[in-house]
């Protein structure tokens, strides 16, 4: 308690959440990357220890950084307490911004996965597939929004009513609760997440994003940032190709792996700075925010499907294609048809739009850039929008 006890009881001054936007526009391409190499890591295609495998585990390594950030900047933005208003509104909006395209699109991918990819695996039952909260690869990330959001009015009268040292103390707790149950479950086979335990392990990060949210680091602070950076990376790629057992990257590639939370704690301060300047593009990173839900939900469709079209991963050249390249191309692809939908009445609705005159919650440009801005202002976002991948988080 010695060190919660030398925290101040009040945090930074508040700053511009702008830098948020390329984060997450950034943060959506790591996960496809995650995605598009998952089966080179997982031996599909090679052996592990080869040079494809190397340069896999790698890209991958380096990308864990991306679910937990998704789900800190979440919590930065529905956590806020100057962001009161009555919980049902918050509930209903997030109905529509989650529950609604948590529905859709579990009823598309469940028979993708049935048909589509019939011939990649069998046995595979759909109903324990939703219960276990997670019907196909990114989906379990709006399993896990959708409960966050349940409790986000009870988790902000901590952030409205306790200090910052009860803050940082609640969420240092939580994190070490979700590290003890990854080890109980990696390493001694311990009980198995579900629908509804799955956001669980991961409510630090929800609280941590708030609290951290406008900690600005430079000089020293910023250097040691980047060393927890690259050597927790460093760490992962080592382990998962030296490490004991048939599988050694499945513990330090979990999100609640000691060294991705270094990792994400790290990587969303360095983050926070890189992209300070709310005044630059970032190579196009703001312009491909406003679409990055609809990246978040479409992309596996393109990573399956175009396999058969153009190889699978498995050389240091297809690696390098499908970890670093594609992963662009697909998100240009997503992003136009993303745009195209959320000008399709009724098809937006499954993209997270809210219909109009429900929750109505004004509108307006913002320090405080939600999680699942407009479509039409990359640099703006309703702060009432806060849980979803790229327009809010996606994982992989």
């Amino acid at each position: 308690m010695a060190l919660i006890d030398r925290v101040d009881e009040t945090g930074p001054p508040p700053r511009s959440t702008q830098w948020m936007n390329p984060t997450r526009s950034l943060a959506i391409l790591a996960v496809v990357a995650i995605h598009a190499i998952a089966d080179t890591v997982g031996l599909r295609f090679t052996d592990h220890g080869t040079a494809p495998w190397w340069v896999a585990n790698v890209i991958d390594s380096a990308s864990r950084w991306s679910v937990p950030v998704f789900l800190m900047i979440a919590g930065a933005l529905a956590l806020d307490p100057t962001k009161g208003g009555r919980p049902r509104d918050f509930l209903s909006k997030r109905f529509w911004r989650i529950g609604v395209p948590l529905v859709v699109w579990t009823a598309v991918y469940v028979p993708y996965r049935l048909f589509a990819m019939s011939g990649r695996e069998t046995g595979w039952d759909p109903l324990t597939a939703i219960l276990t909260g997670s019907p196909f690869v990114q989906l379990y990330f709006l399993y896990v929004l959708a409960l966050l959001t349940l409790l986000t009015p009870f988790m902000r009268q901590l952030t409205v009513h306790g200090s910052r040292r009860a803050q940082w103390g609640t969420a240092l707790v939580l994190l070490g609760i979700g590290m003890v149950d990854h080890f109980s479950a990696v390493l001694a086979g311990v009980g198995e997440p579900n629908i509804a335990t799955r956001f669980l392990p991961l409510m630090g990060y929800y609280l941590l994003g708030w609290i951290m949210r406008d900690h600005l680091v430079r000089g020293a602070k910023l250097v040691w940032a980047w060393v927890g950076f690259v050597g927790s990376i460093a760490f992962t790629a080592l382990w998962a190709g030296f490490g004991p057992g048939d599988q050694p990257w499945v513990i330090v590639y979990e999100y609640m792996a000691p060294t991705v939370v270094v990792m994400s704690l790290t990587g969303y301060l360095i983050l926070h700075r890189f992209f300070s300047d709310d005044s630059r593009s970032y190579l196009g990173l703001r312009r491909l925010f406003p679409y990055s839900f609809g990246v978040f939900l479409l992309h596996p469709l393109l990573v399956y499907s175009l396999r058969d079209v153009i190889g699978v991963a498995d050389s240091v050249g297809a690696v390098l294609l499908h970890g670093l390249l594609l992963p662009l191309v697909y998100a240009l692809i997503c992003a136009i048809v993303t745009k195209v939908a959320l000008r399709t009445p009724v098809v937006r609705i499954a993209f997270g739009e809210v219909p109009t005159g429900v929750a109505a919650v004004p509108r307006r440009e913002t320090d405080t850039v939600p999680e699942v801005p407009s479509p039409e202002t990359a640099d703006a976002g309703d702060t009432d929008d806060l849980d979803r991948p790229g327009s809010e988080p996606a994982p992989a």
